[in-house]
């Protein structure tokens, strides 16, 4: 089986987070569509794999802030009955946690529903990963007051501080807001009146889990200088896309030579 070399496939992966569709990088990069889409699903995974377990036991009390981004797969709600039956056609909506100190994304869940399940699975989600209980700032939503009930118990209205309009309460989500802007520029597929948009709910998801590892350790912030995965501790090293490379093989086996062909002495054919 050929391999791209480590370097091509570092450049591909560099693409996909600048927002570069897979079509485009295909044709710059002279590889076909299918090595990009094979590409995208085990750096996904990868991330995936790898956000789970590292971005956990972050030291100290953290100031989180929630929010949730609208998209799409297939066809909007309006078109999604007529998908197909086997597809997960519609709205999606990405459930962001970002610490405002360290600018890290410490959690997210994308749901085809905003509901109070989805809130609970984000809150739990970020209590898992932080040592002592965190300040979460969100909207007004009422899920989110739903789901600190469930999570944190009594601590909730210590926990939670929700920002409702025409109140000075001294707490904001202007942090989350303005990385939701990042993720639409970063990741195509969250894009506005485009027709990037994602045709299967897996592929989304798995553009998302390569977005966010990027995002974490190999983007240096522009106001912190460094990668928000090496502000919050987890990380004393600059990572970069072939790191990202060197994730993948580290979780696939390695191509094996091909066989003799069907057909020959060595390998007859099943009679």
């Amino acid at each position: 089986m050929n391999k791209l070399p480590t370097e091509k496939r570092a450049k591909i992966i560099s693409l996909m987070c600048e927002g570069v569709s897979l079509r485009s990088i295909a044709r710059v990069e002279d590889v076909s569509l299918a090595t990009v889409m094979r590409l995208m699903r085990l750096a996904g995974t990868a991330c995936h794999l790898y956000h789970f377990d590292h971005v956990r036991d972050i030291p100290g009390r953290r100031n989180i802030q929630c929010d949730e981004i609208w998209s799409f797969v297939y066809a909007k709600e309006k078109r999604a009955p007529y998908a197909k039956p086997l597809d997960m056609a519609g709205t999606a909506w990405t459930w962001t946690a970002l610490d405002a100190d360290t600018k890290l994304l410490v959690s997210y869940l994308i749901s085809q529903k905003r509901d109070t399940r989805s809130a609970v699975a984000l809150f739990s989600d970020i209590k898992s990963r932080l040592q002592k209980r965190p300040r979460i700032t969100a909207d007004e939503l009422k899920s989110y007051r739903k789901a600190a009930r469930v999570v944190f118990g009594r601590k909730a209205r210590k926990t939670l501080s929700q920002i409702r309009k025409g109140e000075d309460t001294g707490h904001s989500t202007a942090y989350v807001e303005r990385h939701n802007l990042s993720i639409r520029m970063g990741n195509r597929r969250y894009a506005r009146k485009t027709n990037a948009f994602s045709k299967k709910f897996a592929r989304h998801t798995t553009m998302m889990d390569l977005w966010v590892t990027h995002y974490n350790f190999c983007r240096i912030h522009m106001s912190l200088r460094v990668t928000p995965a090496m502000e919050a501790g987890l990380s004393d090293t600059l990572r970069d896309c072939e790191w990202i490379v060197w994730l993948i093989d580290s979780m696939t086996m390695p191509p094996k030579k091909p066989g003799p062909p069907v057909g020959s002495k060595y390998k007859p054919r099943k009679q």
